[in-house]
């Protein structure tokens, strides 16, 4: 075997490599996991969409400082407690297109402000929104 075939296997071998790492890195990113089954179901990416995001805290006073932050920040913001004896949820609303690099950030912004009241970011949803601007659920 030529030094150039083996240098060029190697070089086929890195690729195959690291493009196999970047889809380990989109399948355990949530967000993109997320997005890639919306766009699946026929949403149009392109379009704004109502998203709803969820946090979950321990306490009702923390629920209710996280909301006011999220008011101040844009988000329609209700609270509640889905069983009665467990957690608040605070569920932010915004109409936005839905695009991966805002959806990580609003994750990391979502969960750090979580993270100040012991509470924990439970992720996003939304509608499909076809490209005729209906929506099924």
């Amino acid at each position: 075997m030529s030094v150039s075939f083996l240098a060029l296997l190697g070089l086929v071998g890195l690729v195959l490599y690291l493009r196999g790492r970047a889809g380990e890195r989109a399948a355990s990113d949530p967000d993109a996991v997320t997005l890639a089954e919306l766009a699946a179901a026929g949403s149009d990416l392109y379009r704004d969409h109502e998203m709803e995001f969820f946090v979950y805290l321990p306490e009702r006073r923390g629920a209710e400082e996280v909301a006011r932050t999220l008011e101040h920040r844009g988000f329609s913001v209700q609270v509640g407690r889905p069983e009665p004896e467990g957690d608040w949820l605070c569920t932010a609303r915004r109409l936005m297109r839905p695009e991966l690099g805002e959806l990580q950030r609003l994750r990391r912004e979502f969960s750090a402000l979580a993270d100040t009241h012991a509470g924990a970011y439970d992720g996003w949803g939304t509608t499909v929104v076809e490209e005729t601007g209906s929506s099924t659920e």
